[in-house]
């Protein structure tokens, strides 16, 4: 379970009334009464015949609404609206998978849902960015299983074992840790498992997360995914480590210069250095499997912006809505949330 500031997950697309239809790489957004939906397609890379091909993506949208209301109280973990009509336990570790959200960009893990105090239990305490008469949305965490399917529907070639399979990887940026997440399928049993043989299909996968699948198959496949976008504040939070991350844009694509990763404070953003080595990086993943690394320049002379490891200036290169990129957060500096530009 988790607390934490949101937004904290082809090419093309078709923007109507209420459903836009996108070619890209994954992910989108929503509101309240009448969401717009995007529908998209990623092209997941076979390995052509040999070894293993990568590729990165986010999601570009968000589970529809499940509940919304007013905050009437709330104290320490515990968010009361007098108003509510959940169930004991209806969302939670035990219920649905569930995440409130409020205007203000932040959101937090539900633990559990009391009908008889009209409460959630959150992951923690929101005390000191959230009161009394806030709105909040409860929404679906997505996971594995209804972003991949219950039933592989994106054909990733299954195995008895990660080795024999299409993998999965999901970095965890708060223990950098990677899990690994693969389909097993044999005569009596299918279904996602981690690596240690524990079932993935819950796993959770965050909105501002990005994913990673190593296809060992030598076709390319097509994952298919459909849901409202996610409109609105974003605050995503960058750890000490690496963070595999998007920009949560539904269908607009950024150049390095206007993601608002540089602020000019290595409290609220990344740090700037003389070369790759002395400051923060972002790492994004070529067609090729290699990584391209940026840094943002900035002397005692006055000379600062974006520029690529050999030094060109790499203000304009684009971030793709849908892509997914790390983001090399290095010591001593500690954690700090990304203002992500609104959409």
């Amino acid at each position: 379970m988790k607390i934490r500031p949101h937004w904290n997950t082809a090419v093309g697309r078709l923007l109507f009334a209420t459903f836009i239809l996108a070619y890209a790489l994954g992910r989108a957004t929503v509101q309240t009464v009448s969401p717009v939906w995007i529908g998209t397609d990623t092209s997941i890379q076979g390995n052509g015949g040999s070894g293993a091909k990568f590729t990165a993506f986010s999601q570009r949208m968000v589970q529809p609404i499940t509940y919304a209301g007013t905050v009437s109280a709330l104290s320490s973990s515990t968010l009361t609206d007098t108003n509510a009509s959940w169930s004991n336990g209806q969302f939670g570790t035990n219920g649905l998978l569930s995440y409130v959200e409020f205007d203000n960009g932040w959101m937090a893990d539900i633990a559990d849902s009391s009908a008889n105090n009209h409460s959630l239990v959150l992951a923690g305490p929101l005390t000191w960015v959230v009161s009394a008469g806030d709105a909040y949305r409860i929404r679906p965490h997505s996971t594995i299983a209804t972003l991949l399917g219950t039933n592989n529907a994106a054909g990733l070639q299954t195995g008895l074992n990660p080795a024999q399979a299409d993998n999965v990887l999901i970095l965890i940026p708060e223990t950098q840790q990677t899990v690994t997440i693969f389909y097993f399928s044999n005569t009596t049993v299918h279904g996602w498992f981690r690596a240690d043989f524990s079932a993935a299909g819950n796993q959770i996968i965050y909105p501002e997360q990005g994913l990673l699948i190593r296809r060992i198959g030598p076709g390319n496949l097509h994952l298919y995914l459909s849901g409202p976008i996610k409109s609105g504040s974003a605050a995503v939070p960058i750890v000490q480590g690496l963070n595999l991350i998007s920009t949560l844009q539904s269908i607009t694509n950024l150049p390095l210069s206007a993601l608002n990763l540089y602020t000019g404070n290595p409290l609220t953003g990344i740090s700037s250095g003389l070369n790759p080595t002395a400051g923060d990086n972002l790492l994004l993943l070529q067609p090729d499997g290699s990584s391209a690394t940026y840094f943002y320049y900035k002397d005692s002379k006055g000379n600062e912006g974006w520029m690529d490891a050999l030094f060109n200036s790499a203000a304009a290169v684009p971030i793709n809505a849908g892509n997914a990129f790390y983001i090399r957060r290095r010591p001593p500096n500690g954690s700090f949330n990304w203002l992500v530009p609104q959409q």
